[in-house]
């Protein structure tokens, strides 16, 4: 696995006002291609992919505002689905994006 160079775990709201999810991001370094690739792993029973908008924007708001980094743009989100198994997610624009499962990262 590739090297971590910042670590988070964050809150983000469900469907259930009195519920919160909690997610641990971790940003690995930047591919060849310039890609930063952000591993999502799920710390509630909640699955991240239902509720990947609202974690997408508390990221880029939390973290990668600050270095004036667009993730939707340069960002590969993978969100850990089983133990060797992860849901790729690349956005085309705006809050559109594609996705598929991946065996690696």
């Amino acid at each position: 696995m590739k090297q971590a160079m910042f670590e988070r775990d964050i809150l983000y709201p469900t469907s259930r006002a009195n519920d919160i999810g909690s997610v641990h991001i971790t940003v690995l370094q930047p591919e060849n291609d310039g890609g930063i690739p952000i591993l999502i792993e799920a710390k509630t029973e909640h699955n991240p992919l239902d509720y990947i908008t609202e974690i997408v924007n508390l990221i880029q708001a939390d973290v990668f505002d600050r270095i004036r980094i667009d993730i939707r743009k340069t960002g590969i989100l993978y969100i850990k689905a089983s133990q060797d198994r992860y849901c790729r997610i690349r956005y085309l624009d705006g809050n559109r994006y594609s996705s598929e499962f991946v065996d690696e990262l």
